[in-house]
């Protein structure tokens, strides 16, 4: 039993760290063009500073520059984005306190750029936003509303709410700035050199699982690069002067033999799919990927395909440059080819970077396709095995059919879901706050007439809405209230309305009021305590309403339902089973919970035109005397209904048949003309 409960467990965690590895990725994609930008910014520019065209070069450079400094920002707006809507949280107000985070995270850690003062760590980035959602799922918060019931209390709940966030911001800071003083010293103590063998392969590991993660390792790491380049620098100037020979890993060997097409050496990846994909959206990918592998930017692989927390092509991309190392290191050690004697620019082509990195020698350039060559076959069998997750067998002439679509259109479903649901909502928000603003709410009451007694009855209070020009509206904008979570907010103006009109309503002795109440209400902690406390307010006798709840709420907390039913009915407030039948109600709900009415919903009476359909209506009225409540029949509209359920022995019915529902005046009109008539 313990190890399946393992397993499952398991397994339900390894889905879910699918679903957010996806997501990660789609994040990434989204903001491929600002690192397409980037790239085609930088390559301009140093094509026009090549042509010696200086201003045109400067200006690219400087939008690159740009664009580099609110990349970070731009992952968290759109990370934070994407989240918000896994929570049902308000977008702005995620994206507001993600920001906060982020820009308090990257203060404590020193993460600014010099340029512009913006947070420059995407990594940060990321943390802010998935940190903002942990928080979200533990301490909601609704938007503000200065028409709303509650804005003065939800405003007070809101400043501690952002105060307390703040203040957790800060204590994270801290934290974040002594774990990565704490990683930096460690780093700092191992003493490994990245200019030796063992030292370099651990710092190309590193980068690797950096890229591997959407991280710039160069970034992150940039107090070692810089500490390789000078190193190399004095290396050079000191081979020149004849005091030493030249090292065999340089930045110039990082540079021209482990970035080959960008990060992984994707120029391999690059002609693994042209060579052996057979989907057309891959080989696309790859011809359009092509000026820009050539320039050592590899963006429109690592997001396409995508690369970024792809846990087959993770593997390669990083083992790629690590055999690299090994080849490379071993064949300049042996003097099987030359040292590399230059740092070539970042951006110089394959082929060529080798040719010059190694002083204009052809072994350079010959080792760099034998390095290229042998990281496409590392690459082939993982490649193989991703594409092979998305396909399936379709007939002996088709080898292979696409099963799932590219994650181009994956994420472009997820932003178009995102952003419907999104619309949905702030268009239910407009539609809530003009029914607060413009027009107002009003009760309707049905009557609920005993059969026995026809002075014995009840009413159950219904809301609807009256617009602005007087007409009166369907209660579809109930939904409107569900999707944004402000059902507990709707139920208090029903509790007032309600009561309000009690103070004016004519009652029968033992008569009640029925107030339905939401599942967001009773599992509100102060739900009675509210409830009790508006009785008083008005006057109201707790004797003379009920409340119906629906099995929905029963089914969502059993514990804390019990007691807010004892608490209620140790007041005289009736409790009612709402619908039963309609859905989730079953007989052993009955049992477990002390309901002093069931009412029996109309789907029932209409299944009720045949004999079986009878005998189950006349079983289910049956069960009130077994689960000691009274039985009320729902949606009676003619006589022949009427004479049908008054022959299976309920206590109560309601509907058309009887009365419609009206509001306070007219009800009290009929009442009047009723005893006149009487």
């Amino acid at each position: 039993m313990m190890l399946r409960y393992v397993s499952a467990r398991v397994s339900n965690w390894s889905q879910r760290s699918k679903l957010y590895l996806s997501d990660l990725a789609a994040i990434a994609l989204l903001l491929l063009p600002i690192t397409l930008a980037n790239s085609l910014a930088m390559l301009l520019g140093h094509a026009f500073r090549v042509m010696e065209i200086n201003y045109a070069s400067e200006l690219l450079f400087y939008i690159s520059n740009i664009l580099i400094n609110l990349y970070p920002t731009a992952f968290c707006v759109v990370a934070s984005y994407y989240l918000s809507q896994k929570t049902n949280a308000s977008s702005a107000i995620f994206i507001i306190y993600a920001l906060v985070l982020f820009y308090i995270l990257s203060i404590g850690h020193l993460d600014l750029s010099t340029s512009y003062t913006l947070p420059n760590n995407p990594l940060l980035a990321l943390l802010s936003a998935v940190i903002t959602y942990l928080y979200y799922l533990y301490f909601p918060i609704r938007l503000l509303d200065p028409n709303s019931f509650e804005f003065a209390s939800r405003l007070m709940k809101y400043i501690v709410h952002i105060f307390c966030f703040s203040i957790l911001a800060l204590v994270l800071s801290q934290l974040v700035a002594h774990t990565g003083s704490y990683l930096e010293a460690i780093v700092a103590s191992t003493g490994l050199d990245p200019l030796t063998f063992t030292g370099g392969l651990i710092y190309q590991t590193f980068l690797g699982f950096l890229g591997a993660v959407g991280i710039n390792g160069h970034n992150m790491l940039f107090a070692i690069k810089q500490q390789i380049y000078a190193d190399t620098l004095a290396n050079i100037e000191a081979w020149r002067a004849g005091e030493a020979s030249i090292n065999v890993i340089s930045q110039g060997f990082y540079d021209a033999f482990l970035s080959m097409g960008g990060s992984g050496n994707c120029i391999s990846l690059l002609l693994c799919v042209l060579i052996f994909s057979r989907r057309y959206n891959h080989k696309m990918l790859a011809i359009v990927a092509i000026p820009m592998v050539m320039f050592n930017i590899n963006e429109v692989l690592l997001f396409g395909l995508p690369v970024l927390f792809n846990p087959i092509l993770i593997i390669p991309f990083i083992l790629v440059p690590l055999v690299s190392f090994v080849i490379v290191y071993a064949s300049i050690a042996l003097g099987v080819v030359s040292p590399v004697v230059t740092i070539v620019n970042w951006m110089t082509p394959p082929i060529f970077s080798g040719y010059f990195a190694m002083g204009e020698q052809l072994d350079g350039a010959i080792l760099q396709i034998v390095v290229i060559v042998i990281g496409i076959f590392i690459y082939r069998p993982f490649y193989l095995a991703y594409v092979g997750k998305h396909l399936i067998s379709v007939d002996p002439n088709t080898r292979y059919a696409a099963a799932e679509g590219s994650i181009f259109k994956h994420v472009l479903r997820s932003v178009r879901n995102s952003t419907h649901d999104s619309i949905t909502k702030s268009l239910a928000q407009k539609r809530m706050a003009k029914i607060l603003r413009q027009g107002k709410l009003v009760m309707f009451y049905q009557k609920v007439q005993s059969i026995q007694s026809k002075e014995q009855y009840n009413y159950e209070a219904l809301i609807r809405y009256v617009d602005d020009k007087g007409a009166l509206c369907s209660p579809e904008f109930i939904l409107d209230f569900q999707l944004l979570e402000a059902m507990p907010l709707l139920d208090k103006l029903v509790i007032e309305l309600v009561l309000t009109d009690m103070q004016k309503m004519d009652l029968p002795v033992g008569g009640r009021v029925a107030i339905n109440v939401s599942v967001a209400s009773i599992e509100q902690a102060d739900f009675v305590e509210h409830l009790l406390a508006r009785l008083a307010h008005y006057s109201i006798c707790p004797s003379k309403i009920e409340i119906e709840i629906t099995e929905e709420a029963i089914l969502s907390d059993k514990v804390f339902l019990t007691r807010v039913m004892t608490e209620l009915q140790e007041k005289n407030i009736a409790i009612t089973m709402d619908d039963f039948g309609s859905g989730y109600a079953s007989f052993p709900h009955l049992l477990k919970y002390p309901f002093n009415k069931v009412k029996i919903d109309r789907s029932l009476l209409l299944d009720a035109t045949t004999n079986k359909g009878k005998e189950i209506y006349k079983l289910v009225a049956k069960l009130g005397d077994v689960a000691n409540c009274k039985v009320v029949a729902e949606g009676v509209e003619t006589q022949q209904e009427y004479e049908f359920i008054e022959s299976c022995g309920v206590d109560l019915v309601q509907g058309y048949y009887l009365a419609k529902p009206l509001p306070l005046e007219e009800l009290s009109a009929s009442n009047a003309v009723k005893s006149l008539i009487a």
